[in-house]
């Protein structure tokens, strides 16, 4: 075991440094987590079997059953968050999104210089930049991450997308042990947006399908609703279903819009609340309501992005 053991400053970081039997000098990094709930357990029993011998955690709602899965990966849970701030070279926060600038507040006096701090929280871009703003003055680096599946079955490995001055740092120290991260050039807060507006796709759609198969099924056509959907676009990528729908949108967004206000009816009839129908319709009349304030569209766009091109130059305010 080791003979001796101190900290020292090693490229930037505070590095635990000890000799083993042989008198050769080992260097363990320190890893620590706010927050150590199912993401961040799951994080940490992968990062354990990859190499990961030092990992420390904080949770405010620690009990006997968190105890003992911690103490089964071979976390050392701290009794407070400067036991995590003061110890750990990179600090992954992993908290309920409401509570992630909180946490950062919590956790920014006891952050030792050029520590790495990751916000893996599910949270909008203007969330990620105040918590860079709170951490602005600690010398701490922080990368916004944003997770791009879901954890437990991945665990470390689950794709993340990294921005901000911590991102590298980030990607180079744990690229190593299996960790998947691709740092993104931009503001911070650009790799959330990607994940936000990405969930406006996925979550959207799966609030349209439950929507428009709670209606079908009330009606008795749920199968053959998705065989024609299938028929329509099983053929197509998702940015080829893009392209598509949105130049279609340029051509007839008048009448896809009133035929959807019509199945937004028709949903309701069928003892559905049509809250996502609706909703959509709403959008669809905007694209109309655009489109004829710049006094139509004189030629088919190709593309989506020659579409949004259309619809900003006749956009005052929000998109709303």
């Amino acid at each position: 075991m080791a003979l001796s053991a101190v900290f020292v400053w090693l490229r930037r970081l505070w590095i635990f440094v000890y000799h083993d039997a042989s008198g050769t000098e080992v260097y363990v990094m320190i890893i620590g987590f706010m927050g150590f709930g199912e993401a961040a357990r799951a994080i940490a029993a992968g990062l354990r079997e990859a190499g990961v011998e030092n990992i420390v955690a904080y949770d405010a709602f620690r009990n006997e059953s968190l105890e003992e899965r911690a103490r089964q990966i071979g976390v050392a849970l701290q009794d407070d968050p400067e036991g995590v701030g003061r110890q750990a070279d990179i600090v992954f926060s992993l908290v309920t999104p409401s509570s992630a600038l909180d946490v950062a507040r919590l956790a920014a006096p006891y952050l030792r210089a050029d520590a790495v701090y990751a916000d893996l929280n599910s949270c909008s871009p203007k969330v990620k930049r105040d918590i860079a703003q709170v951490l602005a003055n600690t010398g701490a680096r922080f990368t916004c991450v944003a997770v791009m599946s879901a954890v437990p079955p991945l665990r470390h490995k689950v794709p993340m997308l990294a921005d901000g001055p911590g991102a590298a740092p980030l990607k180079q120290a744990m690229v190593p042990y299996g960790m998947q991260i691709d740092v993104i050039d931009g503001a911070i807060g650009s790799a959330a947006a990607i994940k936000m507006c990405r969930s406006v796709i996925v979550k959207g759609m799966e609030a349209l399908f439950l929507e428009a198969l709670l209606a079908a099924d009330a009606a008795g056509v749920a199968d053959e609703v998705l065989a024609s959907a299938d028929a329509s676009f099983g053929h197509m990528t998702v940015s080829e279903l893009a392209n598509y729908l949105v130049v279609r949108n340029m051509q007839h967004g008048e009448r896809r819009a009133h035929e959807l206000r019509e199945a937004a009816e028709t949903v309701a009839e069928l003892g559905c609340d049509p809250l996502v129908t609706e909703g959509a319709a709403k959008r669809l009349e905007w694209s109309a309501q655009r489109q004829k304030a710049s006094g139509g569209v004189a030629q088919v766009p190709t593309s989506y992005k020659a579409a949004l091109d259309i619809l900003r130059q006749s956009r005052t305010g929000h998109m709303d």
